[in-house]
């Protein structure tokens, strides 16, 4: 017998939201005890739930992570995407607006969710894929490699159509991250409260304009 479609909808509604409290439990668990220390219980214990009722949503602590995650990197990733198909396109005729677009993609990424983008920065540093599941791994992998891999072209199509200097192009693509993730963790550990430093913007300003100078043709 078929449920009624008005049940269905909001039993629906209602799974996604506990699915929601969940990510949100998770999340605040794992900004104190980092992925490793955070366990299901301590998850289960945050959200207001038993452990088997955890389960009912997410099978394993990886598969929990990567749906927590996985939004903001497909975000970066789709982002940085529009950017090289318009710089492969001929859409730019600066290299300084490549740069300013570069980093405003970052910013609006830390800025949507400031805990997860720092969250899934200290996951990488601790290299906590080791303790993943296999599977789980490489979809995180999948699409890290994915946004530099964007980055990458950005700059080798940016430096044969003269915008940029002839650079190497990876070491480019990482220096370009880690500036600014670099610059967030430092203004933000010197701000010590919740928000966004008023000093971040500016420091990151000063940032782009360094790149310009360096890496700029025209």
């Amino acid at each position: 017998m078929q449920r009624n479609p008005a049940i269905e909808k909001r039993l629906q509604r209602e799974k996604e939201r506990r699915i929601q409290e969940i990510l949100q439990a998770a999340q605040r668990v794992m900004l104190i005890k980092n992925y490793s220390g955070a366990t299901m219980e301590d998850i289960a214990a945050e959200a207001g739930i038993t452990k088997p009722t955890i389960y009912q949503y997410f099978k394993t602590k990886d598969e929990l992570f990567v749906s927590m995650v996985s939004p903001l990197i497909e975000y970066l990733a789709t982002r940085l995407e529009s950017i090289r198909m318009s710089v492969e396109k001929g859409g730019y005729n600066s290299g300084k607006d490549i740069i300013h677009d570069v980093f405003n993609v970052y910013y609006e990424t830390f800025e949507q969710d400031q805990d997860m983008f720092r969250l899934f920065n200290i996951f990488l540093q601790v290299e906590a894929t080791r303790e993943m599941n296999k599977k789980a791994a490489a979809i995180i992998k999948e699409w890290g490699i994915k946004c530099f891999q964007e980055g990458n072209q950005i700059v080798h199509t940016a430096i044969e159509e003269g915008l940029f200097k002839k650079v190497d192009v990876f070491h480019t693509t990482d220096f370009a991250w880690g500036a600014f993730w670099g610059i967030v963790q430092v203004e933000q550990n010197k701000w010590g409260k919740k928000g966004i430093s008023r000093y971040l913007k500016p420091v990151l300003q000063y940032t782009e304009d360094l790149l310009v100078k360096a890496l700029v043709e025209k």
